[in-house]
């Protein structure tokens, strides 16, 4: 994709530093043939800059919203109570109480509504739900998940009919999930990777605190065909890379220590990333410094800033992107991102 100057960034997430790496952002949009290429091989495409024509008139309710994710932080404001006030004139949405799952510690509250047709319930059982992004309470990065049903029964999945319903709430919450929704250079760059007509669902609303952040992980769904994140405000870096590859890293950084009974070789490491909860696996990942300058030193290493976009693929369990998110700058950032779905679900 072509490079432009370098910048130095510190990866620092949950008070461990992973050391300072210089970072190249792309000078270029990808080419079609490159992007296809990539989208094929599950690897991350960076889109910089293609959601910045958007940002000058989203900047009102963009600021909006991070002032929202500060009242959230400190108790000012209820998450319901917004809601409602937010929902107070439109019809198309009627509010029908919030709970709490104290089975899930992360979770703060989650605000249901009722999608209307004038006084029809159209689709029941939308929520919005905001929650800590980790357990780890020195990182107080918030969520806002949308979606629908039972959370637990995996609702979402099972059905298609109330998946556009969610995808409402949100931008009636959030008018600035246009910038990625209403973006047309980005629906179209999409539908041309997948080869269809794509819907955004199971959408997030991300607020990554200084020093915050995600760790290695997938996005592989039934029926999801990747993810794509946008950058609005603040900036973040990124490892992703496909799982494939990753596995191979990590069989590699394994030999002749300790870790090789356990992932020495390909075939070994994959199951290990499969092994989700395992603290040695974990802690290889993402507590140890010297495996992520191997990532960066390979080339994984991605800075988003304000008005770039990214997409992560996914084409099977084995098949799909994996990444991190560290959170950058003085100032918790706002990013949307979405799940990649077929309009219409095909077998």
């Amino acid at each position: 994709m072509g490079a432009r100057a370098t910048k130095t960034i510190t990866l620092r997430r949950r008070g461990q530093t992973h050391g300072a790496f210089a970072v190249a952002r792309p000078a270029r949009l990808p080419e079609s043939s490159e992007a296809l290429e990539r989208w094929h091989a599950d690897r991350p495409i960076h889109l910089a800059g293609l959601l910045s024509a958007q940002l000058p008139r989203l900047r009102a309710p963009i600021a909006r919203t991070l002032r929202l994710f500060e009242a959230l932080r400190t108790d000012e404001r209820s998450f319901e109570s917004e809601v409602r006030a937010r929902l107070e004139k439109d019809r198309n949405f009627s509010p029908s109480g919030s709970v709490v799952d104290t089975g899930d510690e992360r979770e703060i509250e989650k605000v249901y509504v009722d999608g209307m047709r004038g006084k029809a319930f159209a689709a029941r059982g939308l929520y919005a739900k905001l929650s800590w992004i980790t357990h780890d309470p020195r990182d107080v990065s918030l969520r806002i998940r949308f979606s629908f049903g039972s959370e637990r029964l995996f609702d979402w999945q099972k059905e298609t009919r109330r998946a556009p319903w969610a995808a409402r709430y949100a931008e009636a919450l959030f008018p600035e999930c246009r910038a990625l929704s209403g973006n047309q250079r980005l629906v179209a760059t999409i539908e041309r990777l997948a080869t269809r007509r794509v819907r955004f669902s199971e959408r997030i609303i991300y607020n990554n605190a200084p020093g915050g952040g995600a760790i290695l992980h997938h996005d592989c769904e039934p029926w999801q065909l990747g993810v794509v994140f946008g950058q609005l405000a603040g900036a973040t870096a990124w490892l992703a890379l496909p799982k494939r590859e990753l596995a191979e890293l990590v069989a590699e950084f394994a030999r002749g220590t300790k870790l090789a009974r356990l992932a020495g070789t390909r075939a070994k490491a994959l199951k290990a990333l499969d092994r989700e909860g395992d603290e040695t696996v974990a802690t290889l990942l993402n507590r140890t410094p010297r495996f992520t300058r191997l990532l960066v030193e390979r080339g994984h290493l991605l800075h988003l800033v304000a008005g770039d976009a990214l997409l992560l693929p996914n084409h099977g369990w084995d098949d799909t992107c994996w990444h991190s998110v560290f959170a950058l700058g003085d100032e918790a950032s706002l990013a949307h991102s979405y799940g990649i779905f077929a309009r219409r679900r095909e077998r």
